[in-house]
């Protein structure tokens, strides 16, 4: 037999020296020499070999196991304390078999450890990291040698060689059973890295798909495939892989498909009675349908089925296994990233909807006048408001307040009373009478939004130059208040005499009048301000703040919005932010 062992273990530039059979001294020995850098990365290459070496003269595996220790220790000694892990420096490693031993050898250019090798023991410290090498080397070896000279330090190891053991015969059957099962995992293998090279290239999740199922064709032999994809996926993947001409947009009926879907277990079957009654398999004898699970989520169904092939045995069941899930990881991460995306799209949206709101939707800067006071609030449930809020001088010293709720909130809604924004300045500027106002601006909003489900609620409150008398509009919105702190005495409330604006072009709005005195006051809000209770809101919520109005008449517009706060905050402790917007507009007379 020849007990030539290759040299070719991938050593980055080594001195290999190969002994043959009786080679030196006329012995009977065979054998390798190493002269390596001292770098521990030469440490898993020099293992390998003296594996396959030992294996070749006999050796089982665990026997192979403990010697690859030694090997492992002795290297790491003479790279680390030897040569200091000085890569610039060399280690010499080379082993011999003879016919009842083999001879291990590892050489480096330093002193060697202080102590003998035969004496070695455990380090006293039981956690201490280092120390347990040369113990182990004496543990494991027959005999051990050691030398210093001039060259630096040697160490030999010698183990007793395993006798031969007898041939054992193998049957034809048996060695042709092997080689199919080797075949086939290779196959399994090699398709496996190709569908990893696949979903690391492919631009798209469908190119990915196509070139996966193409694979999977040559390793699973089958009469149809198909894949069902979750309605959990982004609407816009599933799109992109519906298009794939083994995707089915739909299940025919509530059987095997829809069950592996529900349930995420996959469904085998080896008769054809075993789906009888399922019409996605009507003709076929056998086949599988396996979850495409990942995240703890089914993401859709691959099926393989066969008309009158045997069924699929362990190995090919383990490639659909790996396939389905690597396909639900590819789901699950693309559709992770589309809605990372999303998220990210919605909030760049969202900023820019912020900066649009900051230059088309501000708090309005309020005129400064020596008979009255106005205190504007608001606080958004979103970085977006839906509520707008205003104070606009009009022609010949009039006053317009106008409060506006737009249904909904984020973006649109923002859009929405932006527009109605606009309207309310172009027609402050013109001065039109407020009953013209309110059905122009109506009539604008229906045509912007004709076609979408978008409206709001408006309050226009108009003061006359002399601020001795207002008149008011409701839109559907919340009741104006009017408090008579005055020589009117009395409290107000001003409800809606109209639809919001928005829906009706033709809609009709009622004014009414109110005088004012000095002490008045006129207290605008939208509905977060007192809805915030209970989702549905009501009469009962709208009254108590009322009542907080009634009994807080003494206080200014501040100190009204702070009590309105600090209620909300005791009803709905750890809110971060509210649910709904909340607005106020508070005006008051202070002089005659």
């Amino acid at each position: 037999m020849d007990n030539t062992i290759p040299t070719t273990v991938g050593i980055a530039e080594p001195v290999v020296r190969q002994y043959r059979r009786g080679a030196v001294r006329g012995m009977d020995f065979n054998g390798q020499y190493f002269l390596v850098p001292a770098d521990l990365q030469q440490l898993d290459s020099l293992r390998t070999a003296f594996g396959s070496f030992l294996q070749q003269v006999g050796y089982d595996d665990n026997d192979v196991n403990r010697w690859q220790l030694v090997l492992s220790e002795a290297v790491t000694n003479a790279i680390t304390h030897g040569s200091g892990g000085d890569s610039s420096r060399q280690i010499k490693v080379s082993w011999l078999a003879g016919d009842t031993q083999v001879r291990l050898e590892v050489g480096d250019s330093g002193n060697g450890p202080d102590q003998k090798i035969q004496r070695a023991k455990l380090p006293d410290d039981p956690l201490q990291t280092g120390g347990r090498g040369l113990y182990l080397i004496e543990q494991s070896c027959d005999q051990i040698e050691q030398w210093r000279g001039p060259e630096g330090f040697k160490l030999a190891m010698w183990r007793e060689r395993p006798k031969a053991r007898p041939r054992t015969e193998v049957s034809t059957e048996l060695l042709e059973s092997a080689l199919v099962e080797i075949s086939q995992c290779y196959e399994s293998l090699a398709a496996f890295y190709r569908l990893g090279d696949a979903l690391a290239t492919a631009e798209r999740l469908r190119d990915f798909f196509a070139r996966a199922i193409a694979d999977i064709a040559k390793v699973v032999p089958h009469d149809h495939m198909t894949l069902h994809f979750s309605e959990a996926l982004q609407p816009a993947l599933r799109a992109e892989l519906g298009t794939l001409p083994f995707a089915q947009q739909k299940i025919i009926s509530e059987g095997v498909i829809e069950r592996v879907l529900g349930e995420g277990r996959e469904w085998i079957w080896e008769h054809n009675h075993e789906i009888a009654g399922d019409p996605d398999f009507n003709g076929f004898a056998c086949g599988a349908s396996l979850p495409l699970r990942a995240g703890g989520m089914t993401w859709g169904v691959i099926t393989f089925t066969r008309k009158s092939q045997p069924y699929l045995i362990a190995a090919e069941l383990g490639a659909v296994r790996t396939y389905a899930d690597l396909f639900g990881i590819a789901l699950a991460n693309a559709n992770n990233t589309l809605l990372r995306e999303n998220e990210q799209q919605a909030l760049r949206e969202m900023d820019i909807a912020a900066a649009m709101q900051a230059d088309l939707l501000p708090l309005p800067k309020l005129p400064v006048e020596s008979g009255s006071r106005i205190v504007v609030q608001r606080r958004s449930a979103r970085i977006v408001a839906g509520d707008y809020v205003d104070v606009c001088p009009t022609p010949n010293g009039g006053l317009l307040l106008a409060m506006v709720d737009v249904m909904g909130k984020g973006m649109p809604a923002a859009l929405f009373a932006g527009m109605a924004r606009t309207a309310v300045h172009i027609h402050a500027d013109i001065g039109r009478p407020l009953e013209h106002m309110a059905h122009d601006l109506n009539r604008v909003l229906c045509r912007q939004t004709e076609g979408i489900t978008l409206f709001a609620t408006c309050a226009l409150a108009w003061l006359n130059p002399a601020r001795n008398l207002v008149r008011i509009i409701n839109a559907g919105h919340c009741p104006v208040i009017w408090q008579g702190t005055g020589k009117g005495g009395t409290m107000r409330e001003f409800a809606p005499s109209g639809p919001p604006m928005g829906l009706y072009p033709e809609a009709k709005y009622h004014v009414e009048e109110q005088a004012v005195y000095a002490g008045d006051r006129i207290v605008m809000v939208t509905d977060g301000l007192y809805e915030w209770e209970t989702r549905g809101g009501g009469n009962d919520h709208w009254a108590r703040l009322v009542e907080i109005v009634r009994t807080r008449s003494h206080e200014g517009g501040d100190a009204l919005w702070q009590t309105f706060q600090e209620r909300i905050h005791a009803a709905m402790p750890g809110a971060t932010e509210p649910r709904d917007d909340q607005t106020m507009l508070f005006w008051e007379k202070i002089a005659p």
